[in-house]
């Protein structure tokens, strides 16, 4: 009879375990996953226009580079930047800690747009849609130079690149 009570017992023991190990391992997931979604960092969309402000349709907006700079007491920190890719239709994600930054928006042929946020540690910021303007410029428009030599700017002489990655 005392076999059956240690054996009975046992089991009552085993199943007990099994559950409270099945209840632990189910919430960790979950707050993994809380986790995961509230990671700090920014996201939007970035809108190629001209200069009328009027939307470029495009096909490589994945060669749109988003650099994201941290600051430290007002000094860009350059050695921990973290550069992140748009998707072909320009929207991005950025995992980011908290902090202050200056994110630097390139795409080639078009004006760097360049902003400073601050971002709380568990927030991803919605950044919206950021217009980057293509570089126009007019054939043989003269323009003056430091020493009032004038100087012809035709279109291809201004390159704005991305810093190497």
């Amino acid at each position: 009879m005392a076999h059956r009570v240690t054996t009975g017992l046992w089991f009552t023991v085993s199943v007990a375990a099994v559950l409270i190990l099945s209840i632990w391992v189910l919430s960790s997931c979950a707050a993994t996953k809380i986790r995961e979604y509230e990671r700090a960092g920014i996201k939007g969309s970035v809108l190629p226009v001209d200069s009328d402000g009027n939307e470029i349709v495009m096909e490589d907006k994945e060669n749109i580079i988003i650099n994201c700079i941290p600051l430290k007491e007002g000094e860009q920190m350059v050695d921990r930047t973290v550069i992140g890719n748009a998707k072909s239709n320009g929207d991005f994600v950025v995992d980011l800690r908290g902090g202050e930054f200056v994110v630097e928006i390139f795409l080639e042929g078009f004006y760097v747009e360049t902003f400073n946020i601050v971002l709380d540690r568990n927030r991803r910021k919605n950044l919206g849609k950021i217009e980057i303007s293509r570089i126009e410029t007019g054939r043989g428009v003269p323009l003056k130079d430091d020493i009032g030599e004038e100087l012809i700017i035709n279109e291809g002489d201004v390159s704005i690149q991305p810093p190497v990655q």
